[in-house]
């Protein structure tokens, strides 16, 4: 019964595989077609319903996607917690997508997505082909983010890219899940008509954001952790106003390498009893202040008060109190 059961949980993603990638070698998942004619058959193709199905029927809890392009609506959803890992595979948001909540997310807001890793995929949100045309629809729901985890524990996005990005968030997780990490991915992307902008928020306990690659044009924010125990170590920003914005207690940011910045760290206090223990070490936190300075004018905002152009601010708008906030080692 097990082999029956099996052999009808493959069957599904292998006819996917057929379709979006020519004839499946036996033993192979992800052998199709050679490269350039590849691109032909995907660049012609909607494939949204074929990586939907391989999505909904992993094997043995995971999903292998083929090599290549494919173009996508941003509508894939999850109904279970599995490993994707990709060969040499790019999902590209199609152009004209408009505004919506996520590229990638559960089926529900309280689908359980605990166990889930996600690897060597690359995002294409083609920015450039679905561009913002309003800034304040963002703010209605039509986020834009490209991966989205509101529910579970022990999540693992790890060696992905992220190209071409324009929305509220990249990667979020919830206040619900518990023990994530980001790691080793690459971040790139444009913040246009300018608008508020974190490529990681995370929530929840326990978030391990490392040796990730963040390069922005005059983005907001890399990272911005909330909720308790992150670790934030040995990233590379650059050209971020902001390398990340703490709202998170127990927080370690520690070996990270911000580059041109206008605020390097935010430390903002908005949840009773107020924003403690947070360790702000051996950091290279430069600052390009005299960029921003023009740059802020084309976007009408104003540089902000002296004060407030330090390497670690504490930030104005904060309504409780700070407590064990550690910075030291430090330097430009």
């Amino acid at each position: 019964m097990s082999t029956i059961r099996e052999a009808k949980m493959i069957r599904p993603a292998r006819q996917a595989l057929k379709w979006l990638a020519g004839p499946v070698i036996a033993g192979s998942l992800v052998l199709g077609l050679p490269a350039a004619a590849q691109a032909q058959v995907h660049a012609a193709k909607d494939s949204t319903a074929a990586i939907q199905t391989l999505l909904n029927n992993p094997v043995n809890g995971v999903v292998n996607l083929p090599s290549g392009t494919f173009t996508i609506s941003p509508t894939l959803r999850l109904q279970q917690g599995e490993t994707i890992i990709g060969h040499g595979t790019t999902l590209q948001v199609a152009a004209s997508a408009g505004n919506y909540a996520a590229v990638l997310t559960g089926t529900t807001v309280g689908t359980d997505l605990s166990g889930l890793q996600i690897k060597g995929v690359t995002f294409d949100q083609n920015s450039s082909g679905d561009p913002i045309a309003n800034v304040q629809a963002l703010s209605n729901g039509n986020f834009r983010f490209v991966i989205l985890v509101s529910k579970g524990a022990n999540i693992s996005i790890t060696n992905d890219s992220f190209l071409n990005t324009n929305n509220v968030n990249t990667i979020v997780t919830g206040s619900a899940t518990s023990n994530v990490t980001i790691s080793h991915n690459i971040f790139t992307g444009i913040s246009t008509p300018w608008h508020d902008h974190s490529s990681i928020y995370t929530s929840g306990t326990g978030a391990t954001i490392s040796n990730n690659t963040f390069t922005g044009s005059h983005d907001i924010t890399a990272i911005e952790v909330h909720g308790n125990l992150a670790s934030v170590t040995g990233n590379t920003v650059s050209g971020y106003y902001r390398g990340i914005n703490i709202v998170c207690n127990n927080t370690t940011f520690s070996g990270n390498t911000i580059k041109g910045a206008l605020n390097p760290v935010d430390l903002w206090s908005i949840v009773a009893p107020g924003l403690h223990d947070v360790t702000v070490t051996n950091n290279t936190l430069n600052q390009n202040l005299s960029d921003w300075a023009r740059y802020l004018p084309t976007v009408r905002i104003p540089m902000p008060p002296t004060q407030a152009l330090q390497q670690v601010v504490e930030q104005s708008t904060s309504t409780y109190p700070f407590t064990a906030i550690t910075v030291s080692g430090n330097h430009g």
